[in-house]
């Protein structure tokens, strides 16, 4: 028997496993509380139907004779989280190229390196130990993905609340909101690690944003999806002092125009958006004048769905 199979590698020529993760459009809610151990980051993500990254593990031949690549070349947080990881379970990083099939556009608040580094985790799980459970295999692509970046966690299939910089749940929630977000890209690009060492926490707005934690918890939890979209307007208005949207105040003119529940951004991101529900009658009707009049401003608008865990 070969030495390689003895020490566990398995460079099997059956189809590849592949493993996907949905992007998000910035965030419903994003802050920061102060307790006992100092400043402490969260977020609400607000993933999307429309943008989704599909990572696969592609060998190329029967012996580790090759470095492991990633393609596209710069998704080397990718790369590195299957080096990672791989090195924790033993699973060689070399004998092929990791493909990242992926529509989610780069450094925008639509999370596209977190859902190219669970991915791709989640792959490497998949192809050291095919039989481990969900919930096991789930930690263990948190554990590469919070030493490399800060980020959302998207490995529940609807609405969850973070800790952002550890990537440590807090809640999921299995709604009916029915949200639709036409947004807007502001252009140019935002870094998320070195914006959030840039920006300054303060005591009286962690006061403010503890009591929006609990009010949007509260209103996903009653499928409230108004009361949701106010706390995402809000959170947006708090925010525009860091990081300025100069679409806001359109937006917010647009708002009242065509009855949108509200506002949502990427609060490190570069993307502004108002917010819809298909439970309105008057749903289609909306967004439509409401992409028209984006276009009537200069700007191109783009829809994109809620992903939802569903209830029962």
């Amino acid at each position: 028997m070969s030495p390689l199979i003895n020490a566990g590698y398995n460079f099997s020529m059956s189809a590849p496993i592949a493993r996907t993760i949905h992007g998000a459009f910035g965030e419903i809610l994003q802050g920061y509380t102060l307790g006992p151990s100092g400043f402490e980051h969260f977020l609400f993500t607000a993933p999307v139907e429309e943008l989704r990254c599909r990572a696969r593990l592609q060998r190329t031949g029967n012996a580790p004779a090759t470095a492991l690549t990633v393609s596209p070349a710069d998704r080397v947080k990718a790369l590195r989280a299957y080096e990672l990881l791989g090195t924790d379970l033993r699973q060689p990083a070399h004998g092929g190229t990791i493909e990242i099939d992926s529509n989610i556009p780069v450094a925008k608040g639509h999370a596209s390196s977190t859902a190219d580094i669970l991915a791709t985790a989640l792959l490497c799980v998949a192809e050291a130990y095919p039989d481990t459970p969900e919930p096991v295999a789930h930690a263990l692509a948190l554990s590469v993905a919070r030493r490399l970046e800060y980020g959302d966690y998207l490995l529940h299939p609807g609405v969850a609340a973070c800790a952002q910089r550890s990537q440590t749940l807090l809640a999921t929630y299995e709604t009916d909101l029915r949200w639709t977000i036409v947004g807007v890209d502001e252009g140019g690009f935002v870094r998320t690690e070195e914006f959030h060492r840039e920006v300054p926490e303060d005591a009286g707005k962690a006061r403010v944003y503890e009591q929006l934690f609990a009010e949007l918890d509260a209103a996903l939890r009653a499928d409230d999806g108004a009361a949701a979209a106010r706390i995402a307007t809000h959170s947006a208005e708090l925010h525009n002092d860091r990081l300025p949207k100069k679409s806001l105040e359109d937006l917010q003119g647009l708002k009242e125009e065509f009855g949108a529940l509200g506002i949502c951004v990427a609060h490190s991101g570069t993307l502004a958006g108002l917010i819809f529900s298909r439970h309105d009658g008057e749903h289609d009707e909306r967004v439509a004048q409401c992409r028209r009049a984006l276009d009537d401003l200069g700007y191109t608008g783009s829809t994109y769905t809620l992903k939802e865990a569903k209830r029962p």
